[in-house]
């Protein structure tokens, strides 16, 4: 199963949880799934309209992903991560 790689600052729907394996054929699918079992964690990375907010870089097995590829297909031993960008100075 594709697992999902949540950085610290994101646990706080997952209850602390760093991996979470999921069942999804895509990126977005992998985050609509730990959604599914963690509510909030969704609003985290895209906004209101389905898009990746701002300052969230996704990665697909180390390889960073464009916006536009987040609907990229996963396999089973693949691994999404998120980084979750600091803003301010």
């Amino acid at each position: 199963m594709p697992e999902v790689e949540v950085p610290p600052r994101y646990r706080g729907p997952t209850h602390g949880r760093p991996l979470i394996e999921v069942d999804a054929a895509s990126v977005r699918g992998c985050i609509d799934a730990v959604e599914a079992r963690y509510p909030g964690f969704r609003e985290l990375i895209f906004d209101q309209r389905g898009d990746l907010r701002r300052y969230v870089r996704l990665f697909l097995n180390g390889d960073a992903l464009a916006a536009d590829e987040v609907d990229a297909q996963v396999g089973e031993s693949d691994r999404v991560q998120i980084l979750a960008a600091r803003a301010g100075g």
